[in-house]
């Protein structure tokens, strides 16, 4: 294990929680959607990719195979996603948002922007610049680690 000094690590820690606890992901319904924040995820990447597999999801989202199918399942029982044969090959079976998935998905996008709004209000341009910054510089220096596997509190 690489020597990090205990109060960084402390603080580094201490950060995680401190934005978990600011985007709310832990309310058991994310933006008053009524969803979990794994649920709302799902959500987003499906309208994102327009059209995808499971394993996609399975495989962006780094979530658990059955895990993913019982959400796949309770967002089309909820008359948010759809099933359909690929057109390619009839193996392959397409998930994609309905129009009410989609409304869903335009809200998330919206209440997510005005939550940042939320959180940026007081701070100047410069200061909103820095904070870009800092979080570009930490997503380029930990993307493609993928050694979060476990939970870090």
């Amino acid at each position: 294990m690489m020597n990090i000094n205990k109060n960084t690590m402390a603080d580094i820690r201490k950060f995680n929680r401190f934005y978990t606890n600011i985007l709310g992901v832990l309310d058991k319904h994310i933006l008053d959607t009524g969803y979990s924040f794994t649920e709302a995820r799902v959500i987003m990447e499906i309208g994102l990719m327009e059209q995808c597999i499971a394993n996609n999801l399975v495989d962006k989202l780094e979530i658990d195979r059955s895990y993913m199918s019982r959400i796949i399942n309770k967002l089309r029982k909820h008359g948010l996603v759809m099933k359909e044969n690929s057109t390619l090959d009839n193996r392959t079976i397409l998930i994609r948002l309905t129009p009410e998935g989609m409304t869903l998905f335009n809200q998330l996008n919206e209440r997510s922007d005005e939550q940042l709004v939320r959180l940026f209000q007081g701070l100047s341009q410069n200061e909103i610049k820095e904070i870009h910054a800092s979080m570009m510089f930490i997503q380029k220096k930990l993307d493609g680690l993928g050694r979060l596997k476990d939970d870090t509190f």
